[in-house]
C-alpha cells in the first residue's frame, strides 16, 4: 500500500458545476475522488499534482506562423500582439505547440493566460503543472465538442487529433443563438486557413436538441458521455498563473525560514556544551540569511511589478477588442439572423463588414442595430446606404473606427 500511495497522482479539473479531483497512477486510468461545489483543492499527498484551467482562464488559438521553428515562440507573441492580446513575455505566460509544418510556415496552437487569478484554493497544495482542461480529455478527431464547464458552455475544435481552438460561448443556452456563435467561430477559423473538414458535432451533455443542431449545421451530431480525464504527458505545457508563481516564491521562503528555525534550535541545544563555538556559527548563519533575503527581495518585487504592468495594460487586452469577439458581437443584433456576412476585416482600430440581405430595409435595420449595440459602442460607425439589386436583395458595407 505504501508503494501505491507514493505513485499516486492528482488532477484538479473543472466540472459542469464546481470542480472535481481525480486520482490514480500517472500512466493509468484516473478515478473520481471528490466533487467540490465551488473552488477545488489539492491534497499534500501524491507525486504529481496537475491543475486543469477552465476555458475562460486562457486563450487557445491557432495560427500559421512564418519563420524558423527555433523562433516560433517569439513569432507567436508578435501574432498575439497583433490580435490585441498582450503578455508580459515571461516563460509561464504562454505555451506554443507546433501541429504541422510546410516549406513556408508552421501551424501552431497558442495558449496564453488571461490576467486572472488561478481559480482554485491555494491554501493547501500548489500544482506541479498547469494545463488547459481540453488537454486532459480524449477528443474525437476533426470534430466540434461542446460541454458545460463551471456553468458555461465551452467549445473545443479539433483538426485531426489536435485541439486547435478552445473557448467559452457567450450563449446561456444551446439554442439557435449558440449555433450562430459557433458558426461565426468556424467562419473565422476558415478565414485563417486553420480549420479542416469537420466530420461531427459531439455533445458531452444531456442538453440541446441533436436533431435541430444537425439540421442547422448540416453536420452529423451525436451525444456522448463526457469521458474520464487523463494526465497529460509531463512538460506539455509551461503555463503557470502569476499568483501561483508568487505563492511558490512565498512557499519557498517559508520553507527556508522553517529550516533556519530548526537550525537555530539545534544551535541553542549545542550552545550548552560549546557557547563560544556556536556563537561563531550563529553569526555565519545570520549573514547567510541576510544574503538570501537580499537575493529574494528583488525577485518578489518583480511579481508585484508584473501585476501593476498588467493592470496598466488591461484595456489593451480587453476581450471585447479581440477580433473574434468583435465578430461575435457583430452578430448580436436580431436582424443578423437574416443577413449573410461576406467579408470581415479587423485591423488596429478599424473594422469593416460587408454582407448581403434579402432587402434594403433589412440592411438599413442591421446598420442601425449595429450602431445601437452597447458592446460595439467603442466604434464610430459609417453606414452608407445599401446597394439594391434586381432581385430586391441588397449589399451593404459598414465601417467602424475607434476614436
Amino acid at each position: 500500500m505504501a508503494v501505491k500511495s507514493k505513485h499516486r497522482c492528482e488532477l484538479l479539473i473543472p466540472a459542469a458545476v464546481g470542480w472535481q479531483r481525480w486520482v490514480g497512477p500517472e500512466a493509468g486510468p484516473l478515478e473520481l475522488e471528490q466533487v467540490f461545489e465551488n473552488e477545488g483543492t489539492l491534497t499534500r499527498e501524491g507525486l504529481r499534482h496537475v491543475l486543469a484551467l477552465p476555458a475562460s482562464s486562457a486563450w487557445t488559438l491557432p495560427a500559421w506562423l512564418k519563420g524558423e521553428s527555433a523562433y516560433v515562440r517569439d513569432m507567436a507573441q508578435l501574432h498575439l500582439e497583433r490580435l490585441g492580446v498582450r503578455t508580459a513575455g515571461a516563460e509561464h505566460d504562454m505555451s506554443v505547440a507546433i501541429i504541422a509544418s510546410d516549406d513556408l510556415a508552421h501551424l501552431t496552437c497558442i495558449s496564453a493566460l488571461k490576467d486572472e487569478p488561478a481559480p482554485f484554493d491555494m491554501s493547501n497544495k500548489l500544482p506541479d503543472e498547469v494545463v488547459t482542461s481540453a488537454r486532459c480529455h480524449q477528443m474525437p478527431e476533426d470534430s466540434i465538442v461542446i460541454w458545460r464547464e463551471l456553468g458555461k458552455w465551452v467549445v473545443a475544435i479539433t483538426s485531426g487529433a489536435h485541439v486547435v481552438y478552445f473557448s467559452p460561448l457567450s450563449a446561456a443556452r444551446l439554442d439557435s443563438g449558440a449555433l450562430a456563435e459557433l458558426n461565426n467561430i468556424c467562419l473565422q477559423l476558415r478565414f485563417q486557413r486553420v480549420l479542416g473538414n469537420i466530420e461531427q458535432v459531439v455533445l458531452w451533455t444531456e442538453e440541446g436538441d441533436v436533431a435541430q443542431i444537425g439540421k442547422t449545421t448540416s453536420i452529423k451530431t451525436v451525444r456522448a458521455e463526457r469521458p474520464a480525464p487523463f494526465l497529460p504527458p509531463r512538460g506539455q505545457s509551461r503555463l503557470v498563473p502569476a499568483d501561483i508563481v508568487a505563492a511558490r516564491v512565498k512557499q519557498a521562503g517559508s520553507a527556508r525560514t522553517r529550516m533556519l528555525a530548526l537550525g537555530a534550535g539545534a544551535l541553542v541545544a549545542l550552545a550548552i556544551a560549546a557557547i563560544a563555538t556556536l556563537t561563531v556559527f550563529a553569526s555565519r548563519e545570520r549573514d547567510q540569511l541576510l544574503d538570501r533575503v537580499a537575493d529574494l527581495t528583488p525577485r518578489a518585487s518583480k511579481v508585484e511589478d508584473h501585476r501593476k504592468s498588467w493592470e496598466e495594460i488591461a484595456s489593451a487586452v480587453d476581450p471585447k477588442r479581440f477580433p473574434m469577439g468583435i465578430l461575435l458581437r457583430c452578430m448580436e443584433p436580431e436582424s443578423a439572423q437574416e443577413i449573410a456576412l461576406t467579408h470581415f476585416e479587423c485591423a488596429g482600430d478599424r473594422v469593416m463588414l460587408r454582407g448581403r440581405s434579402p432587402s434594403s430595409s433589412l440592411a438599413l435595420k442591421y446598420a442601425q442595430e449595429i450602431k445601437n449595440t452597447e458592446s460595439l459602442g467603442l466604434f464610430a460607425w459609417e453606414t452608407p446606404p445599401p446597394t439594391m439589386h434586381s432581385d430586391d436583395s441588397a449589399t451593404f458595407e459598414l465601417k467602424g473606427v475607434r476614436p
